[in-house]
């Protein structure tokens, strides 16, 4: 877990970039109807997460600052007994105090009046707050369709001296460099989808359904610690393997068969993301072998090729080059135009609360930055869909495999197949 202490200094980080006379506003968000009386799970707002710690639906964060000092405040809903007895224990202000590290703990139903206190000045002294700060990313919903911008419109109706300010792109910039706590959850959650990946090689066999395979991951981590996935579990075998997000896994898995896996666990919200490519009888055809080694060559020449200064732009670029190169090589296309018949996405995307983590894609890699290594090709005419997937951590002189413990060679594939 993440200490509290984590939590302070990455605020405090935060309020060296926000001006003075300000105050800053973010919502952990609500569940969102389903049917009926049923909702979706709850998905804290990673942001918020990232900043206090709490997974509370319903909670509200609020700092302001004044004089170079902020001033900070947590509300969330309060406990009520009633309530527990069909949902379970609500977080108390003592534990959320522990946990996000805020000493001003107040309960949900104070927020309006504390509110109209900061922003009227009553609470804050002589000077007003000129500047409203909120996440104003475009999809995020705070209860299915309220958005956070129709909520900073409302408050400077109601506050006309406001003016309203994004802070998203600063949150995101901090989350995009990594902590040493924060590459440990990173670990553990790749351990636990290693644990599931062992699993699967047990027991994959032409014969099968897809979604036994991937039923059978989830129960791995399930089992393990009750963890969650980290996104739906990708299992597409055969031709399916060549539709990137393949979403049904209801075919049959026949003979000479490769199956290609893409998920994660997560462990404490950090997503671990991994591909994976398995031949379903325990044996890569020829052709199949020839394909995979041109994947697997890319992604290790990828992992070489990460280090600080580098941008997942030019990443791309090596990876279309290699792909290319290796696809002429064995005859399947004849010159690198091709290539995007085949290959036709990017290779990395950075990793952390969220799966493709949020992040300014354009910017030179840096230390503690956490990305992926995924290049693939996808043949339809051969029925061959390959996608090798690690997550790599930026190091001060290059890069390190955190996930070099999943095996990928072909031989140890086939050797832990054989053991079924």
């Amino acid at each position: 877990m993440i200490n509290k202490n984590e939590y302070i200094e990455r605020r405090e980080k935060i309020y060296n970039t926000i001006d003075n006379n300000s105050v800053v506003i973010l919502y952990a968000g609500a569940s969102v109807k389903k049917s009926a009386d049923e909702s979706y799970p709850f998905e804290v707002n990673r942001n918020f997460y990232y900043l206090t710690g709490i997974c509370e639906e319903n909670s509200v964060f609020v700092a302001y600052k004044q004089h170079g000092v902020a001033t900070e405040f947590l509300f969330i809903p309060e406990q009520n007994e009633n309530i527990e007895k069909w949902v379970g224990k609500r977080l108390s202000v003592d534990d959320a105090r522990e946990i996000s590290g805020i000493d001003n703990v107040v309960t949900l139903n104070q927020f309006d009046s504390e509110l109209d206190l900061i922003l009227s000045r009553k609470r804050t002294g002589i000077e007003e707050l000129d500047t409203l700060y909120l996440d104003l990313e475009p999809e995020n919903l705070l209860d299915g369709f309220k958005t956070t911008k129709d909520v900073g419109q409302a408050l400077i109706l109601n506050y006309p001296w406001l003016k309203l300010k994004d802070i998203y792109k600063t949150i995101i910039l901090k989350r995009m460099v990594k902590s040493s706590a924060e590459i440990v959850e990173l670990k553990e959650a790749i351990n636990k989808t290693n644990i599931g990946l062992k699993n699967i090689l047990k027991k994959i066999r032409p014969g099968l359904y897809e979604y036994q395979l991937s039923s059978l991951f989830y129960y791995s981590i399930q089992d393990y610690d009750f963890s969650e996935l980290s996104f739906p579990t990708i299992c597409a075998s055969g031709i399916n393997a060549t539709t990137l997000h393949y979403p049904n896994p209801k075919s049959f898995i026949n003979d000479n068969d490769l199956v290609l896996f893409d998920l994660g666990a997560r462990n404490n919200f950090y997503c671990a993301d991994i591909s994976r490519t398995y031949p379903a009888s325990g044996k890569f055809t020829e052709k199949q072998k020839q394909v995979y080694e041109i994947v697997l060559k890319c992604n290790k020449e990828i992992i070489k090729a990460v280090r600080p200064g580098v941008t997942l732009k030019e990443l791309n670029n090596l990876a279309t080059e290699i792909l290319a190169k290796g696809l002429m090589e064995i005859g399947i296309i004849h010159n690198e135009t091709e290539i995007r018949n085949y290959y036709f996405h990017s290779v990395s995307h950075h990793l952390g609360l969220d799966t493709h983590d949020p992040s300014d894609r354009d910017l030179p890699l840096v230390p503690g930055n956490v990305i992926t290594d995924e290049p693939g090709l996808y043949i339809k005419e051969l029925g061959i869909g390959i996608r090798i997937e690690d997550d790599i951590l930026v190091t001060e002189d290059g890069s390190y495999n955190l996930s070099n413990s999943i095996i990928k060679e072909v031989d140890d594939i086939e050797k832990a197949l054989k053991f079924r």
